[in-house]
């Protein structure tokens, strides 16, 4: 599918999730402007909209995060590679401002993200996270800031692939007995080793889209946000990959959130506080604004009560 015509089609189409008909329409710079206080807001005694007791050091905000390869979430400025771009630093930025905090991300490889944050190396983790039963154990969580799916890719020019599109009924099932690539430790990747007809390649530091286009692996499966930049060029910077078509609708809905450390004894009130942040951005139109210029926007968003 042309840019313009996804493009299009994002803001055009309620049923669409993010890359065509019966998908939702989906979901980075600086943060947008923020309300003034809610009737039920708790001012900090320094007059900021939202107290920052939580916060491990005094006007700080520090969170975990993975910039290699990290587009759209954060990553290198391609041109301007000293400056760090994406919607989550927007978000986090956007946090900051109403907590009257500097923001400051904390560079960890992703697979490392659940033992620096138990290491207190930063607040907490804004990297495309979700809830899983083993994080459960050490970590607790915001409420959700984005809605997303997850996508399968192929190759353009894949005699096997040539009658589906985004469109298409088309599931795992239709991958049984193929190696179908993901990052190390996403979702997906859990995902894709539940399936024992699946040959599970899972990649640290680089994304598997070079070595899909290469015809090292047979598919790709993994967040849409991430299709989106590096497949649709959806968003700043991004460009087209026309050697790569997604198929089949979104699989396996799911949130992100933002994860604490569960033994911190300020976790709860961070939790707390942050919750706050995320609910004042909800409403007054600062998410919505970060995902739209990204062009990740989608309807499912009012879902998690983002207006």
């Amino acid at each position: 599918m042309k840019r313009r015509k996804f493009l299009r089609r994002i803001g055009q189409t309620s049923g669409l999730f993010l890359l065509g008909a019966g998908m939702q329409p989906v979901l980075l710079s600086c943060a947008g402007n923020v309300s003034t206080p809610e009737a039920n807001s708790t001012a900090s005694p320094q007059g900021n909209l939202i107290s920052s007791s939580g916060l491990r050091s005094p006007g700080l905000l520090q969170w975990g995060s993975d910039s290699v390869a990290g587009a759209p979430y954060v990553f290198n400025n391609p041109t301007n590679p000293s400056q760090l771009v994406g919607y989550e630093v927007e978000i986090a930025e956007a946090i900051a401002q109403l907590m009257g905090a500097k923001a400051t991300q904390v560079q960890t490889n992703y697979p490392q993200l659940a033992a620096a944050l138990d290491a207190k190396r930063f607040d907490f983790i804004l990297n495309g996270w979700e809830v899983t039963p083993d994080r459960e154990k050490t970590q607790i969580f915001s409420q959700p800031y984005y809605r997303y799916g997850q996508q399968i890719v192929v190759r353009s020019d894949d005699p096997r692939f040539k009658d589906v599109n985004e469109t298409s009924d088309f599931t795992l099932k239709d991958l049984a007995g193929m190696a179908v690539g993901t990052g190390l430790g996403f979702k997906a990747e859990e995902i894709l080793r539940a399936d024992p007809q699946i040959k599970t390649r899972a990649y640290d530091g680089n994304l598997p889209f070079d070595d899909l286009a290469q015809k090292r692996i047979d598919a790709i499966l993994i967040d849409i946000p991430m299709v989106a930049y590096y497949v649709l060029g959806a968003g700043p910077e991004g460009k087209p990959n026309p050697a790569l078509k997604p198929v089949g609708k979104p699989l396996y809905l799911n949130n992100y959130v933002i994860a604490f450390n569960k033994s911190d004894p300020k976790a709860a009130t961070l939790q707390q506080e942050i919750d706050q942040a995320l609910q004042t951005l909800k409403q007054d139109g600062t998410l919505k604004d970060i995902y739209q210029r990204w062009k990740l926007w989608n309807d499912q968003q009012a879902e998690i009560g983002i207006t």
